[in-house]
């Protein structure tokens, strides 16, 4: 303890002179990016949070992507931008005047042109656009101030000053009170709105005479304490207190210098400052110390600052530039940075192991040079050099004092001296220089490890080497095997990092070293990685592990608990290179590409990189102290990270559609609603944004095409989507975002899209072409019905012609028979059967006349004709056949009206041709009946059939070729009408008559 108490005097001797100014981590935009122009006159954010620029060649939109400008505004300053309480966005355009814009569609127009052609001065200019509380648009024209009312469309002028041809270029700002408060290169003023008037309060035109002086003024800003800051030419930085109407003036470190602009914000501890833009550059100016501290990054370069506009929604100072725009992003919740002066050591330098002693001060191995001394509250530092330059691998609190172990050897402060100096028990236990770690167990014990020779324990007080294990068990362990960290459990068991063989613990009763894949309870359970680069106790007794490929978490006894490794997980990187745990068992660990902080419960990774205010994605060094804090070393810098504080950061990513474009085109519209395509605009992309103007990586975008596509989409960082050959319909594009925390958009943004089908593809088209078609259809069959029907009914008119016809010629045929027949009665002197045959033949001669004049007659006359005229043949060929009626007694069928001639030429037919010319018995059969609306008749003989019947040569039946026509005709109204000739054979296949089967539609006749 006394050495102790010597080591915090020398400190204290030391921690005087090396206060160091602060260190910010910029990020710098330029033409090279897509910025139109390297010349940034002012910075604008709008409602929705999209960044506007005002440069030397025109006015642009940035969403963190791409820089936008306007169809139309492409050349000429711009000078002022502002957004009014609707969120319109108003510009002031050299070559155009004072401009609105639509944010939503991207449209402008110019309200208030300049005009330099008339006579009338006061409308040359329009510049310094700013937009009041009451939507007042304010402007400056070199000789005085406007007004500008948008409701009524008029504009009021305000001269500063009585004198003419004064120059009184004006800025504008109001604070929180509402105050408009007017910064001219002749004085500060503020509007009365009430009396609608300006009063100088600082400036030639002064109302109080203390106040009038000589100044220029350019932008002013406010503090959180409601005072007024402004910038001045050659006067440097001026305080206005509105409570006392005070001013104070800073000069002290802006001597010669114009300044433009400032900004309240803080810096990378979170400190309150006062963040000043020059002519030459930057500066850093902290009221509370008055100490003013000029930006290398800027000052070395004669960088002028114009302005410079706090984003609060994103933490990020904007800065506008001659050289670009530079992005300083100071809300870095739980993250701090101190950097390294080259007055403690020489720099660069890595901080490659942070130790904390137990009185809470900090020890900072390095990768040269030794170790230093570190009070963070102070940013002090002082340095303890080692005996030779070495690299530290590791420092630890070993008997009151801090050791050192590093490539080049064993080291030990010297608190006497202010050094370090080599540990002789180093170069007599071990031959290799190359020393990685140690401890002091809770048996007092001294570990010590080298990369290659393996593992020593000695007695701390003695030097003397305390064997523990044998020298076989030793060089097992060293063998093909490189000892990398070492660490107590929380029960004293050591456990021993290597690689490329992975982990082992120390076995003291057995006097061995146990791997821990060698242990069943590890069966198909496998380390993330086996070449161990850091091991760390860890909460409730586990041990931590980092290694190439992924992190775990061992139990006490050597289980394997829980695994991250880039196979299974989504890591960053591969190289894991120290690792820690919190209260909550999240796993906090480094790699090449940042910090992962992961959760074994949900399985889901966070990440800290440069963005949220890392200084670099590689630390060196890696400590957490009992304070739940991590104390990370790079290059020349140190971040302490509060490990509560990010735990709890939950920053919901924000998501907006910066354009749309159609066929390469963009489009112009409000995209609050739907978005209408024609037919040939079936292709179109939307660009989005989370608008936290974070780098490409670390936003994560996916979507959702309702009514294309039913899954979302991931695609990455990705931030354009397109589609093409969209079929015609209408969607719903839903687009969701996620930062470096797994953090997803609340609600997703959802975008209507119609694409209009060709006029040939419409429903209307399809319908008009179906009642086209349909009509057609419906029109040629009723031609074609109509055609047929009079066809038919020509057929029949034609038939029935030629049946009268033949009823005319029929008449005299059967009359000339019927008189040979009477003929042949007295020639043979049967006078008694001539006049009994005279008799009948008289009365069919009747009925055939009567009959001859109806076209039809009902089938019941018919058949009492066709009886008169059997019974007749009967008698003229002396009874030589039989005959017989079968007719149903039905009154349709004897109702039923057919053409008289219909039957009588069969019969006669089947008299003459069938049964006179046989010998024997001949029968005649007629008979008919009702079946299914159909008249069926059969005429059937017994003659000698068709073919032995004689017949003249010559000869054609006309009765039986009109009534087959008759029969064509009915078919084409019914297709079961039918006349059928039969000829019947017996069982010897000879001929034995004809049967004529008839089958009459009732209701076509």
């Amino acid at each position: 303890m006394r050495h102790f108490l010597v080591l915090l005097l020398v400190l204290s001797a030391c921690w005087r002179s090396n206060a160091q100014m602060p260190a910010l981590t910029l990020e710098h935009l330029t033409t090279k990016e897509g910025l139109p122009s390297n010349e940034v006159w002012c910075l604008m954010k709008d409602k929705q949070g999209f960044l506007w620029i005002g440069t030397g060649r025109n006015i642009c939109r940035y969403d963190g992507y791409t820089f936008q400008t306007l169809d139309g505004y492409t050349v000429g300053y711009c000078s002022g931008i502002a957004t009014d309480s609707a969120g319109l966005v108003y510009a002031t355009i050299a070559t155009s005047g004072l401009c609105r814009i639509d944010p939503a569609t991207l449209t402008a127009e110019t309200i208030l042109r300049n005009n330099f052609d008339d006579t009338d001065p006061t409308n040359d200019t329009h510049d310094r656009v700013f937009v009041d509380s009451y939507n007042q648009v304010w402007m400056s024209d070199y000789t005085a101030v406007k007004r500008y009312n948008p409701t009524l469309k008029k504009r009021y002028r305000y001269a500063l000053s009585p004198v003419a041809n004064v120059h009184q270029d004006a800025t504008f700002f109001e604070d929180r009170q509402h105050q408009l408060w007017i910064i001219s290169e002749i004085g500060l003023y503020s509007y009365d709105r009430q009396r609608d008037r300006l009063t100088c309060l600082l400036g030639r035109e002064a109302h109080l005479p203390a106040n009038k002086r000589p100044i220029r003024l350019e932008k002013a800003f406010e503090d959180a304490k409601g005072d007024i800051w402004m910038g001045a030419y050659d006067t440097g930085l001026i305080r206005f207190s509105p409570s006392d109407s005070s001013f104070l003036f800073v000069t002290k470190g802006l001597e010669n210098q114009n300044v433009i602009c400032g900004q309240e914000s803080v810096d990378e501890n979170g400190r309150k400052m006062l963040f000043i833009g020059t002519e030459k550059g930057a500066s850093l100016y902290y009221p509370d110390q008055d100490k003013l501290y000029h930006l290398p990054e800027f000052y070395d370069k004669g960088i002028h600052v114009k302005d410079l506009y706090d984003d609060k929604d994103n933490g990020i100072l904007w800065i506008g530039t001659r050289e670009g725009i530079f992005k300083y992003r100071y809300r870095n919740p739980g993250i701090h940075t101190f950097a390294i002066p080259a007055s403690a050591v020489r720099l660069p330098v890595e901080v490659s192991s942070p130790l904390q002693t137990p009185h809470g001060t900090f020890w900072l191995g390095l990768s040269h040079s030794g170790a230093l001394t570190w009070q963070p509250a102070r940013n002090q530092f002082h340095l303890w050099p080692y005996p030779v330059s070495a690299y530290t691998y590791q420092l630890r609190w070993i008997q009151n004092r801090p050791v050192a172990f590093t490539d080049k050897g064993l080291f030990a402060a010297h608190p006497a001296s202010g050094t370090f100096r080599a540990l002789p028990v180093a170069s007599r236990l071990f031959k290799s220089t190359e020393f990685r770690d140690g401890l002091l167990d809770r048996k007092g014990r001294f570990w010590i490890a080298n990369l290659t020779e393996g593992l020593k324990v000695i007695d701390p007080t003695t030097t003397a080497e305390l064997r523990l294990w044998s020298a076989s068990v030793g060089r097992q362990l060293s063998q093909n095997n490189f000892i990398k960290a070492l660490v107590e459990g929380a029960d004293g068991k050591i456990w021993v990092a290597t690689c490329p063989n992975g982990l082992y613990y120390f076995d003291e009763v057995g006097g061995r070293f146990v791997n821990i894949r060698d242990l069943p309870v590890n069966k198909e359970k496998w380390l993330s990685g086996m070449c161990i680069n850091a091991v760390q106790r860890g909460a409730h007794g586990t041990i931590l592990v980092a290694s190439w490929g992924g992190v775990n978490t061992i139990s006490a006894t050597g289980q394997i608990l829980t695994s991250f490794d880039y196979q299974h997980d989504r890591l960053n990187d591969t190289y894991c290179s120290a690792v820690a745990d919190d209260a909550w068992g999240t796993l906090w660990f480094s790699t090449n590409e940042g910090l992962h902080i992961a959760n074994p419960k949900t399985r889901k990774i966070k990440y800290l990189s440069t963005i949220e205010g890392l200084h670099s994605n590689y630390p060196a060094g890696f400590l957490k102290t009992p304070a739940n804090q991590l104390v990370m070393g790079h290059i020349n810098t140190v971040n302490i990270l509060d490990m509560n504080t990010l735990n709890q950061a939950k920053v919901v990513p924000h998501i907006a559609i910066s354009s749309v474009e159609v066929k390469g085109k963009m489009i112009h519209q409000d995209l609050t609603r739907e978005i209408v395509l024609q037919p040939d605009e079936n292709s179109i992309a939307f660009n989005v944004s989370t608008l936290n103007f974070e780098p490409t990586s670390q936003n994560q975008y996916s979507y959702q095409l309702e009514g294309f596509e039913p899954n979302w989409v991931e695609i990455g960082n990705q931030h354009t989507i397109s589609f093409t050959n969209l079929p015609a319909k209408s969607y719903t594009l839903r687009v969701r975002s996620s930062n470096s925390s797994g953090l997803k958009s609340n609600q997703p943004l959802a975008i209507r899209v119609t694409v209009k089908p060709y006029f040939t593809n419409t429903w209307f088209f399809r319908i008009l072409v179906g009642l086209t078609i349909a009509g057609l259809i419906v029109g040629m069959m009723r031609w074609r019905v109509n055609t047929l029907a009079e066809r038919n009914k020509l057929d029949l008119q034609i038939t029935e012609w030629r049946l009268k016809a033949l009823q005319s010629q029929m008449n005299p045929h059967f009359l000339f028979n019927s008189l040979n027949s009477v003929q042949n009665y007295l020639l043979t002197n049967r006078g008694i059967e001539g006049a009994k045959y005279l008799s009948k033949f008289s009365k069919l001669v009747r009925r055939i006349m009567e009959n001859s004049n109806h076209q039809y007659l009902s089938f019941e006359q018919i058949i009492d004709t066709l009886r008169m005229y059997v019974e007749i043949e009967s008698f003229r060929f002396n009874h030589e056949f039989s005959y017989s009626f079968d007719i149903e007694d039905n009154e349709v069928l004897l109702d039923a009206h057919l053409p008289p001639m219909l039957l009588q030429p069969y019969v006669e037919n089947a008299i003459w041709h069938g049964l006179m010319p046989k010998e024997g018995e001949k029968k005649l059969k007629i008979s008919a009946r009702i079946l299914n609306r159909h008249i069926v008749c059969t005429i059937e003989d017994n003659g000698v059939g068709r073919t032995f019947s004689p017949r003249t040569e010559g000869h054609i039946s006309r009765g039986q070729e009109m009534t087959r026509g008759i029969f064509e005709s009915l078919r084409r109204q019914d297709s079961e009408a039918s006349l059928e000739l039969i000829d019947l054979y017996d069982a010897d296949n000879n001929p034995t008559g004809t049967r004529v089967s008839m089958t009459i539609p009732i209701e076509n006749v």
